[in-house]
């Protein structure tokens, strides 16, 4: 097996560094994880919830110098050799650890999680805008924007459909890449208070209970505080740390 580091930001915030991580130890894959922190690179550009990591002038240097490549994270390194976007990582986890069965074995239905996965990596600008990862965070009494709230309602039904078909307890049965990608919408809705159908309730606990999420959110717990990110919940009436 060759040697696997997977550079992240903030495990308690960064979204696409979670995907990966869980994908690698529900694998079962030996890798190395190292937190890295921007803030002394460039300064943090805030537009509603959304952080902007901004590369400074310059800074592209820095941020390779640290284990990136385009100056964004995460990046897995596999014997010195950078794959550096969270689905491409998910998708050698899945090739590098056939047993784990990260996609579905059916051809239709290993389309369909591809296309899930695809859609949360591409999708859902408003959740994205509004209402940002923070792990631990809780903020009462929050009311999503009507962008928002079509975008719950997609997440709602296609989570449905797939746990009709599937019988559960994940997506598509086993849990899997797409379950990995939709992991930081689960936590969104814990921050926010958004209240999930019975089925999605128990499929959202079914994903706590994994052993690889309870290590990811323990790790989170050790990761760096991000100021930016606790000022925005603060600034909404919420407490960054209530649930730490």
């Amino acid at each position: 097996m060759p040697a696997l580091e997977l550079v992240v930001l903030s495990l308690r915030y960064s979204s696409w560094s979670m995907r990966p991580w869980l994908a690698l130890r529900h694998a079962g894959l030996e890798f190395t994880t190292r937190v890295v922190a921007l803030a002394d690179l460039a300064a943090m550009q805030q537009t509603g919830a959304v952080i902007h990591a901004a590369v400074a002038p310059g800074g592209l240097g820095q941020r390779r110098a640290l284990g990136s490549v385009t100056g964004l994270f995460p990046v897995l390194w596999i014997d010195g050799q950078p794959v550096h976007e969270a689905l491409a990582i998910c998708e050698w986890a899945a090739e590098h650890a056939p047993r784990a069965m990260l996609w579905p074995t059916a051809s239709i239905a290993r389309a369909q999680a591809r296309s899930l996965a695809s859609e949360m990596a591409t999708g859902f600008p408003h959740l994205r805008r509004t209402m940002s990862c923070h792990l631990f965070a809780r903020v009462p009494g929050f009311h999503p924007e009507e962008g928002a709230r079509v975008e719950i309602a997609r997440i709602f039904e296609l989570w449905s459909g797939c746990l009709e078909r599937s019988g559960g307890p994940f997506l598509f049965g086993a849990f899997g890449v797409v379950d990995c990608m939709y992991f930081p919408v689960i936590t969104r809705f814990a921050t926010y208070g958004v209240t999930l159908p019975p089925a999605l309730a128990r499929y959202a606990d079914a994903v706590y209970e994994l052993p690889a999420v309870r290590d990811l959110v323990a790790l989170a717990r050790t990761s760096p505080a991000v100021e930016a990110y606790d000022a925005y919940v603060r600034s909404l009436g919420g407490d960054p740390v209530a649930a730490l």
